[in-house]
């Protein structure tokens, strides 16, 4: 199985509708909120469309979009996502990374002194980002934790892990 790669980035998630005027919640995806600043685009759903308003929430934002008039209309996006172009990326700090980067890295376990595959997705849970790498017949499970990821090397196209006994099973 192979993973298209992708062509935008994914900033929000649209969860609910939110009273019977169109407005959605929506789970922040970004360390940006203000990508949902009012006048600001963005593609849902297949659709461009321009935020009329924002306003945070304890779980997420609650955001209403130009032409999104009314409850139906808000149920028709539910569980898309909000995403921009990945042009549009902003740099993160050092030592951050954004999914789409890590997608295609080769990854090597130091311990076995071999290379386990190639990032096929990394999921994303609570505690921790988890990269699923495949080499085509077997898959394994990396946690994205200091102590198993030693290195990521964007420019060598490689992640260096220190996988225990268990892990490498």
């Amino acid at each position: 199985m192979t993973t298209e790669p992708e062509t935008d980035l994914r900033i929000g998630g649209v969860r609910s509708a939110h009273g019977i005027k169109g407005a959605l919640r929506v789970e922040l995806l970004t360390d940006f909120p203000d990508r949902f600043a009012p006048g600001r685009e963005l593609e849902v759903a297949g659709r461009r469309m321009t935020v009329a308003r924002s306003a945070e929430q304890p779980d997420g934002l609650l955001v209403t979009f130009e032409g999104i008039d009314d409850r139906t209309a808000a149920e028709q996006l539910i569980g898309a996502y909000c995403t921009v172009p990945l042009d549009e990326a902003r740099p993160l700090p050092a030592n951050q990374y954004y999914h789409f980067q890590l997608v295609g890295l080769k990854v090597f376990d130091t311990r076995a002194a071999r290379e386990l595959g190639e990032v096929a997705e990394v999921l994303t849970y609570p505690a921790n980002d988890v990269l699923r790498v495949t080499d085509g017949s077997h898959e394994v499970l990396i946690p994205m934790i200091r102590s198993v990821v030693r290195s990521i090397t964007l420019s060598e196209g490689r992640i260096t892990v220190e996988l225990d006994e268990e892990t490498r099973a």
